[in-house]
């Protein structure tokens, strides 16, 4: 059968990898006050700009291991697309390293979800000085939760969409490596592979991407309706 004008022209990159940033200091503290060893979190996150918080020492050892692993894997990059957000930054320029030939491209489409009013702060916080914002929060959900000056994950959706159109439009057939966030990688799993709200909740809850955890795609010219990228594999943890 005599294929279409469609699919003789590949609009999308051979592969797309998702990487998320390393450890970060807030990504530490977050665990000692699950575990009740901190009630809140200290001027290390609260008095830091979500945008200016760093790596642990324990994030750049992940993302030295996680750089290794893709040399490995994948040999080359033609692209790698980085969130502005320090800890994303300093994740992706480990990794760059092992890549001397990949052009480094600062994406503020790809950063982290905005937080607004909640941002650096524990549920119990939210509940004692904002509590209509938490009970709006436990109506709306996690999905379609938009915090006072932040995001939903729609919104975010929006931008993650904007960029793949970029991605089809600019650097069809092209090898291409991101280091972004846990709710921007989310939404490229929302977009890519057509997940429903309940979906989406549902791998956030059981299996949440870990700090340098891997999402890979590849291009398949044998998808229908159309070619477009196939998950080869989701959260691969290399450290």
């Amino acid at each position: 059968m005599k294929k279409s004008k469609e699919e003789l022209i590949q609009k999308w990159p051979n592969r797309l990898v998702l990487v998320r940033h390393g450890l970060s200091v807030y990504n530490e503290e977050r665990e000692l006050i699950n575990r009740g060893i901190l009630t809140t979190y200290t001027k290390n996150v609260k008095e830091v700009r979500n945008a200016d918080i760093v790596l642990s020492e324990k994030g750049r050892e992940q993302a030295k291991k996680t750089g290794v692993f893709l040399k490995k894997e994948y040999g080359n990059f033609d692209l790698i697309f980085i969130s502005p957000f320090k800890r994303a930054y300093e994740t992706g320029e480990i990794i760059a390293k092992n890549f001397p030939k990949a052009r480094l491209i600062i994406e503020e489409r790809i950063r982290e979800k905005e937080f607004g009013i909640a941002d650096g702060m524990t549920p119990d916080e939210i509940k004692k000085h904002f509590p209509y914002e938490y009970e709006r929060r436990l109506k709306e959900k996690k999905y379609y939760f938009r915090p006072i000056g932040g995001e939903s994950y729609p919104d975010v959706n929006l931008r993650i969409w904007s960029f793949l159109s970029t991605i089809v439009r600019e650097y069809a057939k092209m090898n291409i490596l991101v280091v972004s966030h846990s709710a921007a990688m989310f939404s490229f799993r929302k977009l890519l592979e057509k997940f429903t709200e309940e979906k989406l909740l549902e791998v956030d809850k059981t299996d949440d991407i870990k700090n340098c955890g891997i999402i890979s795609y590849i291009y398949d010219s044998g998808l229908k309706p159309k070619p477009k990228l196939r998950l080869e594999f989701y959260n691969k943890k290399t450290w």
